[in-house]
């Protein structure tokens, strides 16, 4: 509890009456006796919106663009489905053992084919055996992560937890990447590259977004067991160090790669969830291809821009919105290009007014004053601005303030940022339209999270930045 009181002190400094000015949040209405857990959403060609719910049901929504929407129980006894995914007429859902394919075949509006499409992991009785996903790909392909098991192990069959598996079109699978521990979120860039939220705990220092490729280690020591079974795409046999920093560990650890973007505790989350590239073609705002990142615990949703240097992804996070009714789990799109937002607590602590429910976020048309982007220069960084700045508020003494820290790699839970370092501004050049500026900093380090704080910002019509704040992970220099 005392972690969630912190939690709510510091959402308390942000006014959410500004957000709302810009992201309208909207309830929608759910019959009293649905509990709905939202664990996966899925929009459908004519309109309809389906949803999973965590105790095994799916539901479509008619009308949920309205204030009037109807539901019907599409399907039924399903295994804590964490995901929901349409495609080609059938619904494709993970449950805690398979990959299920659901259709109406005789148009009744209700299920009657479930067929399991993909099977073969190992599952116990464990309750942190979570199975996330799907998610498709361009290629037709269907991912799915596996949650480490917590605690003893109580099957020795058990297979492939904490790893990535890539479900081919016919149903066979491989495993991809290993090392998550609670890897609960799946999404694709605007290039169709996966990527993957995990979440605090043990080998986790706080919240990491991982790019998912062949052969990466991305750090939970639990995966590592499975290195052995036929078919894995990497292998470690010395036992791993824990007296490492993250950029110790990147340099010394086999296959291991650091996330693309750390989200630091507290500042930018607790939780991660859901992944979501925006695809609307301006229609949800200035953020066209950035990705948004849920939250569970403290019930909001995160922006993030990456970008590639030297081959690999990495790239900055940003404050979005705050103020969700209940621990934010999963998002997607409407026709309207406005986000549904789905959300289940699980009866754990989340902020919020509620347990579970629906919502949608509406973009009302105005710009807000935001850091658009936040780019690795070879000796600083370039910022762009959602409007204007005017230059001598971006040039004032107390104008930024930039530090760079990075964090622990061990079995520990979490870790406390260490080895942190004011980092000094050697000069600040505004473009001439005042959409971006280049900062040249003293004393860039890789493997740092650098975080930029710019209070005294203003545009050139006076108003201060919705956010002054953002967090780079500088995996490279360029």
């Amino acid at each position: 509890m005392r972690r969630i009181v912190f939690a709510l002190a510091l959402l308390t400094t942000t006014t959410f009456s500004a957000e709302e000015d810009y992201y309208r949040i909207v309830t929608l209405d759910a019959p009293k006796d649905l509990k709905l857990e939202v664990s996966g959403i899925a929009p459908l060609p004519d309109g309809r919106v389906a949803v999973a719910i965590r105790k095994g049901e799916i539901w479509i929504i008619d009308g949920a663009l309205t204030d009037a929407p109807k539901y019907s129980r599409f399907a039924s006894g399903l295994h804590e489905p964490l995901g929901l995914a349409w495609r080609d007429g059938a619904f494709y859902v993970v449950q805690r053992s398979e990959v299920t394919k659901i259709r109406d075949t005789d148009g009744d509006g209700r299920a009657d084919e479930y067929l399991t499409f993909a099977k073969g992991w190992g599952v116990t009785g464990n309750y942190h055996e979570y199975a996330y996903g799907p998610a498709f790909d361009r290629e037709g392909n269907l991912w799915v992560t596996l949650n480490s098991t917590m605690g003893q192990k109580l099957d020795p069959q058990d297979q492939w937890r904490g790893w990535s598996l890539k479900v081919k079109p016919d149903g066979s699978w491989e495993p991809v990447s290993g090392g998550f521990r609670s890897p609960s979120g799946l999404g694709f860039n605007a290039s169709g590259d996966l990527f993957v939220s995990d979440q605090q705990g043990t080998w986790m220092a706080t919240g990491p977004l991982f790019h998912v490729e062949p052969g990466v280690y991305h750090g939970h020591a639990a995966a590592l067991e499975y290195c052995k079974l036929p078919g894995a795409t990497f292998r470690i046999d010395s036992n791993i160090p824990e007296t490492l920093t993250i950029p110790e560990a990147a340099k010394q650890v086999p296959h291991y790669r650091p996330p693309a973007v750390w989200f630091p505790y507290r500042k930018m989350g607790m939780s991660c969830t859901g992944v979501l590239c925006d695809t609307t073609g301006g229609k949800f705002g200035p953020f066209r291809e950035q990705l948004f990142v849920g939250d569970f615990t403290m019930s909001l949703i995160t922006r993030v821009q990456l970008e590639k240097v030297k081959g690999r992804y990495q790239g900055a996070c940003f404050p979005f919105r705050q103020g969700f009714q209940s621990a934010v789990f999963r998002m997607e799109w409407g026709a309207d290009g406005s986000m549904f937002v789905g959300e289940t607590n699980r009866g754990w602590n989340s902020l919020g007014s509620r347990a579970y429910g629906l919502e949608r976020l509406v973009w009302t048309g105005k710009t807000p004053f935001e850091i658009e982007k936040m780019e690795a220069q070879p000796d600083g960084f370039r910022l762009t601005f959602t409007q204007p700045i005017e230059p001598a508020s971006l040039r004032a003494a107390d104008a930024l303030k930039l530090t760079s820290y990075t964090y622990k790699f061990h079995s520990s839970y979490g870790s406390d940022e260490i080895d942190p370092r004011d980092l000094a501004l050697r000069s600040v050049d505004v473009a001439k339209d005042g959409l971006s500026a280049r900062l040249v900093v003293e004393g860039l380090r890789e493997g740092y999270v650098h975080e930029l704080h710019l209070p005294g910002v203003r545009s050139t019509k006076g108003a201060p930045l919705l956010h002054d704040a953002a967090y780079y992970t500088l995996n490279a220099i360029p």
